[in-house]
């Protein structure tokens, strides 16, 4: 399976002539499609935020994380081992940008202001399989939590 995935991510990589940062940015955009997708509803808030999120990291444009996505889409229906990626991720990103991907996947999650059971099940996996400490990721919850409160009350929508 896992060789499935990383033939996949290589054989779009090679006929794309890509970069290294590209590996990286497709083995992200699956883990963040499998995140959104992981509550059955992948909603266009989430589609727009990983999209921003492909954008800043790599420094790409709205057509280029907009491809991304779709790449990760048709990789992400082909198989869907969460084991086998995030292990793709540990071994071609360090720990530091690491904990900063755990932001991400946070922000995803409360774009809607709402955590289901399964998104929080998918991210203590993605969590322990990153090998990211409960309480680090607990703290970085909780910052992206409070991030979005003071946004929402700042634009004034729950004043």
């Amino acid at each position: 399976m896992f060789l499935k995935i990383l033939d996949s991510i290589k054989s779009n990589l090679t006929q794309q002539n890509s970069e290294p940062t590209d590996q990286k940015g497709l083995a992200l955009a699956i883990l963040f499609v499998q995140l959104a997708k992981i509550d059955n509803d992948f909603s266009t808030e989430e589609h727009q935020l990983i999209i921003k999120i492909l954008q800043d990291r790599y420094s790409i444009d709205k057509t280029e994380a907009t491809k991304m996505i779709q790449e990760a889409e048709t990789v992400e229906q082909e198989t869907s081992d969460t084991v086998q990626i995030t292990k793709e991720i540990k071994g071609i990103i360090p720990y530091e940008e690491r904990l900063e991907i755990i932001r991400d996947l946070w922000q995803i999650i409360m774009v809607d202001q709402e955590r289901s059971n399964e998104e929080n099940n998918f991210m203590r996996l993605i969590v322990k399989l990153l090998g990211v400490s409960d309480k680090l990721n607990a703290q970085i919850r909780m910052d992206v939590i409070k991030s979005n409160r003071d946004n929402t009350n700042s634009d004034g929508k729950n004043s």
